[in-house]
């Protein structure tokens, strides 16, 4: 418990240290802002060492801590292709790999925790409803480019459907026990915001002042609220 309470404590003062330090990477647009490399592969990498030590360590939701920890294997992969630590031919769709994957062990993980979706099919419909619309109608109106080709654009489509129907387990997952799997459920609104930016920005082309930023405070607030909630549920 210590441990992770200490991995808790390094990711806040990473991020802090990230923003607010003289070492930020140079952006590449004047007012998009940038983690230091070295911040932003840390804090990936201990986000999969806190998910891994919750799973080791007696998690009170042990399917739920295995197929996360999973998940933030396939995400840390995704954090390396995306930084170009790991050479592809297009990072972005890469990307979309890598982190698809991880949205589909994160499905896995909160459906062995419901078992029964019987007390969760209101939170499912409604959460596939609501992010079926954003990922569909906001793909359409802020993110579709199509100077960027097809590939790219019926990846995002696909890949923003797929984060979406992660988030919508998710809120099934706090419908249906409730409690600290909340968290669950705001890490999946998270990780939709923060994925979301990246296409506003990256595929569409939109500056938005300290992107950045925001997509790395999204983001790790969301894997944070996926990770943690299974240690400190009732």
């Amino acid at each position: 418990m210590m441990l992770i309470i200490l991995l808790f404590l390094f990711q806040l003062t990473l991020f802090a240290a990230g923003i607010l330090g003289p070492w930020r990477d140079a952006p590449a647009r004047a007012t998009n802002g940038r983690l230091p490399l070295a911040v932003r592969m840390l804090l990936s990498a201990s986000l999969l060492s806190a998910a891994f030590v919750i799973w080791q360590s007696g998690a009170k939701q042990p399917a739920y801590a295995q197929w996360v920890m999973f998940g933030m294997c396939a995400s840390f992969i995704g954090d390396l292709v995306m930084a170009k630590l790991i050479p592809f031919p297009n990072r972005l769709i890469g990307g979309m790999i890598a982190f698809g994957i991880a949205h589909a062990l994160y499905i896995t993980a909160f459906s062995a925790t419901v078992q029964s979706f019987d007390s969760a099919i209101v939170g499912l419909a409604v959460g596939l409803g609501f992010y079926g619309v954003v990922s569909i109608g906001g793909w359409w109106m802020l993110i579709r480019n199509p100077q960027k080709g097809t590939t790219i654009n019926l990846g995002a489509l696909v890949y923003g459907m797929l984060v979406g129907a992660m988030a919508a387990f998710a809120l099934a997952l706090a419908t249906a026990l409730g409690g600290a799997f909340w968290l669950t459920a705001l890490g999946g609104l998270l990780f939709v915001s923060s994925d979301f930016i990246i296409g506003v920005t990256d595929i569409r082309g939109i500056s938005l002042k300290n992107a950045n930023d925001w997509v790395w405070l999204t983001y790790v607030a969301g894997q944070m609220g996926i990770i943690y909630a299974s240690q400190i549920v009732a």
